[in-house]
């Protein structure tokens, strides 16, 4: 069962590392096409204003001015879908900063540590709950659609769902785990 899980926790934190690479690409490109032709027509226009339409001309024939009036849609698909990926991605991994870092540390007591630990990661579960419950009823209560497209903002929406309920997977492992170091018998090992 150990070696199923362990497999299992790889495979989801390869999907997810792969998830945002490609919304950070996607937004990489979205952003650089958008420079590209602002470069264009900024050039396109001083050609034709000094005189020189045909070499205007030729500029946009060698990369056509088009309207991205679509790209504020695509943008707020590919960041919210970024950074919550993202933050579920951290989540698998630990590696989200954690005030926890700081303050167990400092704490006097073996028993006293695995304590603040367990408390922690019950906050945790319970704003990952309360974040899992809001984000799904948002999601499925959603009836817009994006103005070009005609995206489902539920689309939009899913990310949050989707990775709160990772995010909240890997807090019930996280509760499991301190809780079981609490209330070992060498309380510490």
């Amino acid at each position: 069962m150990d070696s199923f899980l362990h497999k299992t926790d790889i495979a989801v934190q390869r999907i997810l590392r792969i998830v945002v690479l490609f919304f950070f690409l996607a937004l990489a490109f979205l952003l650089a096409y958008n420079v590209l032709l602002r470069l264009t027509n900024d050039l396109s226009t001083f050609l034709t204003e000094r005189g020189f339409s045909e070499a205007a001309g030729a500029v946009r024939g060698w990369l056509p001015i088009t309207s991205m009036h679509w790209f504020d849609e695509i943008v707020e698909l590919c960041f919210a879908a970024l950074i919550f990926y993202g933050a579920a991605s951290l989540w698998a991994s630990g590696g989200h900063f954690s005030v926890g870092d700081w303050i167990s540390p400092r704490l006097p007591y073996e028993g006293l540590k695995n304590v603040y630990r367990v408390l922690v990661d019950l906050l945790s579960l319970a704003f990952l709950w309360v974040f899992f419950f809001y984000s799904l009823r948002l999601t499925l209560r959603a009836t817009e659609l994006t103005t070009v497209f005609q995206i489902h903002k539920s689309a939009l929406y899913c990310c949050m769902p989707v990775s709160s309920f990772i995010m909240l997977l890997y807090s019930l492992r996280d509760v499991w785990n301190d809780g079981k170091r609490l209330f070992s018998p060498g309380r510490g090992a």
